[in-house]
């Protein structure tokens, strides 16, 4: 058991907060009926950890409440704390992949107006929607490819300052799009965009080919992956192809 003074010495909780969460029923320390005095037992503990965690999740502190009042008591019992930890990790992951579809979402945006150089106010309105319905980006991607392969994909990086880049290069198509492919600016597009995939995949050839093949849409879908369309697709396919010398131009 311990007193409020040695709870709050050891946890860096305020003496102030502990009364605050205990007034609003987080926390349930017993009482001496001599000198009123509180002692915090180990299930308090666990409590105070759970409340710990669970604001570094944005929780609200009534959310909290609910969540505790749902959970067990713990009484030195290693199995409690062993499932209060692993329900706590599961709420943890949880909120990551909800941070990771924001940031992905974020980074998009930023993409498509580099990619434009203006702010489309539908793109807007679909990160609202997203925002509220979750994309089913990574559960087709987790059909698509292995989880090594998912590891190196560039599309889970988006620190990766290369990730970025590709917008210019579509700016760059979007520009040449009604260019010849075997023209002088169109092969050397080409030749910027075979630099740029060989060092956002490390020099795999096959990733590059399958991942290709997975943004490309199929026959009257949208586009997988912004400014990817079809037509895009197949003047990037023409004038690489060019450039590797498998099409002939006069043919």
């Amino acid at each position: 058991m311990y007193t409020v003074g040695q709870l709050s010495k050891l946890t860096g909780v305020s003496v102030r907060t502990l009364h605050y969460y205990e007034k609003l029923g987080l926390l349930e320390p017993d009482r001496n009926t001599g000198n009123q005095y509180r002692s915090y037992s180990e299930n308090e503990i666990l409590r105070l950890q759970k409340i710990a965690v669970l604001k570094q999740m944005h929780f609200k502190l009534s959310e909290i409440k609910v969540i505790l009042d749902n959970g067990e008591v713990a009484h030195h019992d290693t199995a409690v704390w062993s499932r209060a930890l692993t329900q706590q990790m599961v709420f943890v992951k949880q909120e990551q992949e909800k941070l990771q579809a924001v940031e992905h979402l974020l980074f998009s945006t930023l993409y498509a107006m580099r990619a434009t150089e203006q702010v489309n106010i539908e793109e807007m309105l679909g990160f609202i929607r997203e925002l509220e319905q979750p994309p089913q980006g990574p559960q087709l991607r987790q059909q698509a490819f292995t989880p090594e392969e998912l590891e190196v994909l560039p599309i889970n990086d988006v620190s990766n300052p290369l990730a970025m880049g590709w917008s210019d290069i579509l700016r760059r198509v979007s520009g040449l799009l009604a260019e010849p492919p075997d023209s002088e600016a169109s092969q050397q597009l080409a030749a910027s965009i075979i630099e740029y995939a060989d060092k956002m995949f490390d020099g795999n050839e096959q990733l590059i080919q399958k991942y290709w093949e997975y943004i490309t849409p199929q026959e009257g879908q949208a586009a997988r992956v912004y400014g990817m369309t079809d037509e895009v697709m197949q003047y990037i396919d023409a004038i690489i192809r060019i450039y590797l010398g498998e099409d002939d131009p006069r043919a």
